[in-house]
């Protein structure tokens, strides 16, 4: 059990550190890979709830940790991503790979909105139309274009029984 949550905490670590060294880097447009959004997500597919909640806090943490302004925000809306992506469990991975693309084009957008939800009840102000166009929908394609990539590089890390379902047509 120890050796399934360290090996659940190095991805984790892994996804966080790529997206703080990496992921500034290749940003398109201003829009942004979340890999640790992707990571919580395929968590609760792959693992059902609790897995996709604990690693949606566990990576939301780290990345709070990393932006700095509004600790808490990220956390919540990754571990609320990753509970709701583990309700569809495994049945997103049996058909092709359209399926995940398509799940984490609707998770990230479900992210962002949540976010934005409490950033509103914060107080802030958020032009959310602006946001829509130039920020989560970009972010949300960008994401989804990278998760066969994503789900590929951390599958042997990933998993912890037989029957993990692989993508089987890219």
């Amino acid at each position: 059990m120890w050796l399934k949550i360290i090996q659940s905490f190095l991805v984790i670590l892994g996804a966080f550190i790529f997206q703080a060294a990496v992921v500034p880097h290749i940003s398109i447009a201003g829009a942004k890979p979340d890999v640790i959004l992707i990571i919580a997500a395929l968590y609760g597919f792959m693992y059902g709830p609790s897995a996709g909640s604990l690693a949606g806090f566990t990576g939301g943490l780290l990345g709070d940790l990393l932006i700095g302004s509004h600790v808490g925000l990220d956390l919540l809306s990754k571990s609320i991503v990753g509970f709701f992506a583990g309700l569809v469990q495994r049945t997103i991975f049996i058909e092709n790979i359209l399926l995940p693309m398509l799940a984490i084009f609707v998770a990230t957008g479900l992210n962002e909105f949540i976010y934005i939800g409490f950033m509103l009840l914060l107080g802030e102000a958020v032009p959310l139309k602006l946001l829509i166009v130039k920020t989560i929908l970009p972010s949300a394609l960008y994401n989804s274009l990278l998760t066969p990539f994503i789900y590929l590089a951390a599958h042997r890390f990933m998993v912890f029984k037989q029957e993990t379902p692989l993508v089987s047509k890219l």
